[in-house]
């Protein structure tokens, strides 16, 4: 029993490392650690305290207020004609502290409008958030993708030179028969140095795909991981109507030009508010040393009453103003329009190359038969001396190029069926985002 337990947990190490990174881990610590979507999360945060701020003005405002004031010449004043020294009515210094209330009581709609705006600003700012997650889950599954198509690369090379070393054996039993020349072997030793260059550079293209994942997680560049192989293939036969409308549904810009649109029509009730008498209610409590009514000695007092301020003519400015939100409302309404056309010829078009994916993928699985099938009459008739090394050599690279071009319409299946989930805004719904 002990030992089966020591096996399990062996074999657990051995085929899952410490270091493995999967594609959803890959995506669940993009949307952690990635800076763009911490900045993200940063503006939903500015938005929500500008909503916070915007609500205030709707209760009293309570200030307090210091003046102290020295008069440099205070002489007073004189009766004409007695014996009366200068009478003065005020101190040379004089105390004045104020505690002011203002309430708002009628502003056209400004105060409300312009917490409405606030709102929408901040819905509009989760929405935002939701396009640079959606942006980021596709950036991650393209870099994943370009590590395996890498490592295949890396493979086919090493089983190039396999392949190569194989025929190099070959070669040598040949001439030592007699049946080839020594050109035979100084051939297929020269390639067998090129498929060692390649290794070099496949190597290199893994460590190139790493680091581009370590920057988008934000980890160090270098850090070290294995990943998990995403081999199968989704076989989606959903026609193109099917993605646009879920593309025009959820799209987070059509959602965001949508917020920009209410946030334009508010903004025209906002100019227009200013077309109304402002109305407020003001109470003042003083406590006042040196004035008149204070003559040395600390005098409190109050007063209250309701200001009312109406703009009678500023030759048009408002109504200018008013004509500008209007403006800025059709560009939005059209822009809208472009956008939600973009969205249908992007959509259109990754549809189009997933077609067009899937279709490669099947012709070079094919390719790779016969490029095996190649090889395999080509060292037969080597053998027999009805064929050259070049002919081994040539038919070893076809097979390699048909399986790297294999791989490569796997991950290009793969990155078009992501930017097609991409392009219906699908990677929204990862998850609830801007709950501040």
């Amino acid at each position: 029993m002990k030992f089966l337990l020591f096996f399990f947990i062996f074999f657990s190490l051995t085929i899952f490392p410490d270091n493995l990174l999967t594609l959803p881990d890959a995506i669940r610590i993009a949307v952690k650690n990635n800076l763009g979507v911490k900045i993200a999360e940063e503006k939903i945060k500015q938005a929500y305290y500008q909503k916070k701020e915007a609500k205030t003005y709707f209760f009293p405002q309570i200030t307090s207020s210091f003046n102290y004031t020295h008069l440099g010449k205070n002489e007073g004043m004189t009766i004409p004609g007695t014996p009366f020294p200068p009478i003065k009515f005020t101190e040379d210094d004089i105390y004045t502290f104020t505690f002011s209330l203002n309430q708002p009581i009628f502003t056209g709609g400004r105060i409300k409008t312009a917490y409405e705006i606030s709102k929408e600003n901040f819905e509009n700012s989760k929405i935002q958030y939701a396009l640079e997650v959606q942006n980021l889950i596709f950036n991650v599954k393209k870099a994943y993708f370009s590590i395996l198509k890498a490592e295949k690369f890396l493979n086919t090379a090493k089983k190039y030179k396999e392949l190569l070393e194989k025929h190099l054996e070959d070669a040598k039993k040949l001439f030592t028969a007699g049946i080839v020349t020594k050109l035979d072997i100084l051939k297929t030793e020269v390639a067998v140095k090129q498929a060692e260059t390649g290794i070099i550079e496949a190597k290199n293209f893994v460590k190139i795909a790493k680091s581009n994942l370590n920057f988008i997680l934000n980890n160090p560049i270098d850090k070290e991981f294995e990943v998990e192989d995403v081999f199968e293939i989704k076989e989606d036969r959903k026609d193109y109507e099917y993605w646009r409308d879920i593309a025009l549904k959820n799209r987070p810009e059509i959602k965001s030009m949508e917020r920009v649109l209410s946030i334009c029509e508010k903004k025209i009730k906002l100019e227009k508010s200013n077309l109304y008498p402002q109305i407020y209610f003001f109470t003042n409590y003083n406590i006042e040393k040196g004035k008149q009514t204070s003559f040395g000695k600390w005098d409190k007092n109050w007063n209250t009453g309701i200001f009312l301020s109406f703009n009678i003519w500023d030759w048009g400015r408002i109504k200018d103003r008013i004509k500008e939100a209007e403006s800025e409302k059709k560009q939005i309404e059209k822009q809208l329009e472009i956008v939600k056309k973009a969205i249908e010829l992007e959509v259109k078009n990754c549809y189009l190359n997933l077609l067009s994916a899937e279709k490669k993928l099947e012709k070079n699985r094919k390719q790779i038969e016969k490029a095996e099938e190649n090889l395999r009459v080509a060292n037969l008739l080597y053998k027999e001396g009805m064929a050259t090394s070049t002919d081994v050599i040539g038919a070893t690279t076809s097979l390699i190029e048909a399986k790297n071009n294999y791989y490569t319409s796997i991950y290009e299946y793969k990155i078009a069926y992501s930017q097609l989930e991409k392009a219906t805004g699908l990677y929204t719904k990862y998850e609830k985002v801007g709950e501040k």
